[in-house]
C-alpha cells in the first residue's frame, strides 16, 4: 500500500501485517509517482505492482515456515522476522543452509562445565559417547536428529549386552536420552532467537520420541539404626584392604554428620573458619543466584573425622585430592567392591550390616529421611539443608528473606540427637 506524499513528491510502499488483531507497517524499498497511482491511491503499475505481490509472496512463505511458532509471537515479532525480505536485503545466510556439528556443539559444552567444575558432565561425555558408537562417526549435523532417529538409537541402545557379562541395567535408554536432549536444547538456546523470531532449530524430536521411563530403584536411605552399627563397627588394621575399609566407614559418617555433603563438594571444599565448612555445591550453583552456597557447622560428632583428613597445607579443607587424582577414584575407592572373591569399602560395610549394595549417597538420602520421617523437620527446610535447586517461586521468596545458616545448624543438631544422642561418633 503507498503512504502519504514524501517531499520529493514519491510515495512509499508499507507492508500492512496484520497478526492477532494488531497491525504493524514496515516499508519497503519501493517508492512510487504520482503517475504509478490511481486517485484512489491503488498501484496501476503493473511493474511495481509484481514487485509488490512477490513481497507479499515471499513473506507468507517465510510464515508458513515458522508456522509452528507463530502462535507465540506478536505482530513485532512477526514483522522482524520478514524484514529482510520487506526490505530487499540479502537474507542472513541466505544461499547457505544453516547447520551444526551436534557432536562438536556437545563436546565444547561438556569441556565448558568440566572446566567449571561441574561433576555432570562425566554422564553427558557416557550418553555422547554412545550415540558416537551408535552413528559409527565423530560428525553429527543438528538436523539428523529426528524423532526417528532417537528413536531407533533407543533401540540400539537396548540390544546393547551389558559389559563384562554384568547385569545389564535399565536406566541407560531412558538416561542417554535424556542428557542428549538436555544438549539438544542447549544448542536450541545458543542460535535461536524466539524474541526476534530467528529459529535455525525448529524441531524437538525428543517430545515424540518413544524414550523409555526409568522406574528409580527404592530410596536408599537406611534407618538410625543401621547407621549406628556403622559407627560402631570397629576398625581394622591398617592394610591396602583394611584402610578402604576403614576410609569408607569414615567417608560415610562425615558426609551423614555435613548434612548428606556430596563426593564432589567434600573433594572440592576449600574454605573452612570458625568451626563452619562453607561451599559452593556443585550440582546445583549453576542453578540458584546465591551460586548454592552453604555453610555446615562442624558438628563434635564428626570433629575429629574432619580433623583427621584435614589438608596440612590449607589448600583445601581435606586432603582427598592428594591421595586421590579425580572425582571418579575417590568415589570408587569409597562405594568399594563386591565380588564372589572381594568385599571392601562400602560393599563391604553393607554386606556385614545387611543392607545390600551400600553406597555413599545414602547418608546423603538417610539424613533427609531422618530429619522428615523422625525429627519432624519441614520439607521446606530439609530443602535449604539439602542446598537443592531453588524453584521460580522459591526465587522470588528468597528475595525477601535474609541468609540465616542457624536454621541448618538446627535441623542437623535434631537428627544427630535423634541418631547417635549424646555420645560422639
Amino acid at each position: 500500500m503507498p503512504t502519504m506524499q514524501k517531499n520529493d513528491a514519491t510515495y512509499n510502499v508499507k507492508i500492512r501485517i496484520t497478526h492477532k488483531s494488531k497491525k504493524k507497517y514496515p516499508a519497503t524499498n519501493i517508492f512510487l509517482t504520482k503517475d504509478d497511482i490511481t486517485r484512489s491511491m491503488k498501484i496501476k503499475n503493473q511493474q511495481v505492482l509484481d514487485a509488490v505481490l512477490d513481497i507479499e509472496r515471499a513473506c507468507r512463505q517465510r510464515c508458513n515456515e515458522y508456522q509452528h511458532r507463530l502462535g507465540s509471537m506478536d505482530v513485532a515479532q512477526i514483522a522482524e522476522l520478514v524484514s529482510d525480505i520487506i526490505k530487499g536485503e540479502k537474507k542472513k545466510e541466505e544461499g547457505t543452509h544453516f547447520d551444526l556439528d551436534f557432536i562438536a556443539f556437545s563436546r565444547e559444552y561438556i569441556n565448558k562445565i568440566k572446566g567449571n567444575g561441574n561433576e555432570t558432565y562425566r554422564v553427558y561425555a557416557v550418553a555422547l559417547n554412545s550415540l558416537i558408537r551408535f552413528t559409527g562417526r565423530d560428525t553429527l549435523s543438528i538436523h539428523e536428529i529426528t524423532k526417528k532417529f532417537v528413536n531407533e538409537w533407543i533401540a540400539w541402545i537396548q540390544e546393547q549386552p551389558a559389559p563384562d557379562k554384568r547385569k545389564k541395567g535399565t536406566r541407560a535408554p531412558s538416561l542417554y536420552p535424556a542428557m542428549i536432549k538436555a544438549l539438544h536444547n542447549r544448542a536450541k538456546d545458543a542460535y535461536n532467537d524466539e524474541d526476534m523470531g530467528v529459529i535455525r532449530i525448529p524441531f524437538s524430536p525428543f517430545k515424540k520420541a518413544e524414550i523409555p521411563r526409568y522406574k528409580a530403584p527404592r530410596k536408599r536411605a537406611i534407618t538410625a539404626e543401621d547407621i549406628r552399627e556403622i559407627a560402631a563397627l570397629s576398625y581394622e588394621k591398617e592394610s591396602t584392604r583394611a584402610s578402604r575399609w576403614n576410609f569408607a566407614k569414615d567417608m560415610f559418617l562425615l558426609s551423614f554428620g555435613l548434612i548428606g555433603i556430596n563426593e564432589a563438594d567434600l573433594y572440592y571444599c576449600d574454605h573452612y573458619k570458625d568451626g563452619r565448612i562453607t561451599y559452593n555445591r556443585k550440582k546445583t550453583k549453576n542453578q540458584r543466584d546465591d551460586n548454592a552456597r552453604i555453610s555446615i557447622k562442624v558438628a563434635p560428632e564428626i570433629a575429629s573425622l574432619v580433623e583427621k583428613y584435614r589438608d596440612p597445607v590449607g589448600k583445601r579443607v581435606f586432603c582427598f585430592y592428594k591421595t586421590y587424582k579425580t572425582v571418579g577414584t575417590f568415589t570408587s575407592a569409597i562405594n568399594g567392591l563386591r565380588t564372589a572373591t572381594a568385599n571392601y569399602g562400602l560393599k563391604k560395610i553393607g554386606a556385614i550390616i545387611g543392607i545390600d549394595d551400600l553406597e555413599f549417597y545414602a547418608a546423603r538420602h538417610s539424613w533427609g529421611t531422618i530429619a522428615r520421617n523422625k525429627c519432624g523437620i519441614s520439607k521446606d527446610d530439609i530443602h535449604l539443608c539439602l542446598n537443592h535447586a531453588t524453584s521460580k517461586q522459591m526465587k522470588v521468596t528468597d528475595m525477601y528473606i535474609e541468609e540465616d545458616f542457624s536454621i541448618i545448624d538446627t535441623a542437623n543438631r535434631k537428627v544427630l540427637d535423634y541418631v547417635f544422642g549424646k555420645t560422639s561418633i
